[in-house]
């Protein structure tokens, strides 16, 4: 019952986003005005307040083990995708949308709930670096499956141009240097900050049930039950392997299992609007792995809490 007191909540944010978006009570462009001023105020205030008084953490630890398991489920996507003679962009898409994760709208409310706020120095490790890699190594190989191989120079632009563009990884970045470098954290600036960060959960919740697409038939198939598949089962599975065999603390370990837990992040299917069957497939894979993670998350939290 505890558990489903705290994951129950977040879903039901999540759908009324859902309901106030198709059900017209909300235009999509009201939506977008919200998710800016999560995505460029509350969400990067919450995280930097958080970082700069959290407590310390093994951050090198835990984004390691997560991304050796990211980055291999990323891998055998492509490689289902090949087997299953999809060209390079889809494949590539296949990987992105089976290893790329929410890692913040739904990330931080959950693990927090659930471990608490000691929990968020290993979880924005994860986070600094999740978009970061992921987001431009799957953009490069459909750029290359549309319109050939990139020079590296362009990929090493692009990608720090959409790192240094992104509020919130921009906001853990500052927020782990102003710790490193033991800078003071006055008061008006940590009351603006709370105020500011105090609506960023809640809001980003309704926003992402707001973005998710409407279910569509021809998203469904087997490439989006592979996805699913290994990105609730097999990428837990493989973090958790990951991190028994390097040792890593039981905090950082939940951590990150729970992060591999999390459904498909929308912004998968953001980069696929470039092709319509790319974006179809994508947008199905959030919505379907979302409403999976209701049970899936309730068991992984019942396993690991």
């Amino acid at each position: 019952m505890a558990l489903l007191s705290l994951i129950l909540p977040v879903f039901a944010l999540i759908m009324i986003g859902l309901v106030a978006r198709h059900g017209k009570l909300l235009e999509i462009s009201t939506f977008r005005g919200l998710m800016d001023i999560v995505f460029f105020l509350s969400m990067p205030s919450l995280l930097f307040s958080s970082i700069v008084q959290g407590p310390a953490a093994d951050l090198v630890g835990v984004a390691s083990v997560y991304f050796v398991g990211c980055l291999t489920v990323f891998a055998l996507g492509i490689v289902f995708g090949k087997l299953l003679k999809f060209p390079l962009a889809r494949s590539a898409m296949l990987g992105l949308n089976a290893s790329y994760g929410n890692t913040v709208l739904m990330g931080v409310p959950i693990i927090v709930a659930a471990l608490g706020q000691e929990a968020l120095p290993p979880l924005l490790a994860i986070v600094a670096f999740h978009s970061a890699i992921l987001l431009p190594l799957a953009g490069v190989l459909v750029d290359m499956g549309h319109s050939g191989p990139r020079r590296p120079l362009d990929i090493l632009t692009s990608t720090v141009t959409s790192t240094l563009k992104n509020p919130v990884i921009m906001s853990i970045l500052i927020a782990f240097a102003w710790r490193a470098l033991a800078l003071p954290y006055p008061a008006p600036l940590k009351e603006l900050l709370h105020l500011l960060g105090g609506s960023a959960v809640p809001m980003a919740l309704i926003c992402l049930g707001g973005s998710l697409p409407a279910p569509n038939a021809k998203g469904l198939g087997a490439e989006t039950a592979i996805a699913a598949v290994l990105k609730l089962v097999v990428l837990p599975a493989l973090v958790w392997s990951i991190g028994r065999w390097a040792e890593l603390p039981t905090l950082p370990l939940t951590v990150a299992i729970l992060t591999a837990g999390m459904p498909t992040g929308a912004n998968a299917f953001l980069l696929a609007r470039r092709s319509e069957s790319l974006l179809e497939i994508s947008a199905a894979t959030v919505l379907v792995t979302t409403t999976l993670s209701l049970l899936t998350l309730y068991l992984l939290l019942s396993w690991l809490t």
